[in-house]
């Protein structure tokens, strides 16, 4: 399992991140492009990418950020995620 961080900056500049867990960068990077304009979501956290301005994926390793242990990230839960154009 690999571990990213997910920052989200949206039109004001404001930045929030999300940890996320996938099996390769190219993975979560297809998941996240599903849901581009909609919600993004895990067991743990829901950002909403509709007035996000970059999405950007930075792949870590835990052991240069001690603070984070495996518990602080989650999956993408594709059953709460959604794209708006998909409600239409």
């Amino acid at each position: 399992m690999n571990y990213f961080i997910l920052y989200v900056t949206f039109k004001n500049d404001l930045t929030e991140e999300m940890y996320v867990k996938g099996k390769s960068i190219n993975y979560i990077l297809e998941q996240i492009g599903r849901y581009t304009d909609g919600i993004i979501s895990t067991s743990h956290t829901t950002i909403s990418t509709h007035h996000a301005k970059s999405i950007y994926v930075r792949q870590i390793d835990l052991n240069h950020f001690p603070h984070l242990s495996k518990r602080d990230f989650r999956m993408i839960n594709e059953n709460q995620s959604y794209n708006y154009a998909d409600l239409n």
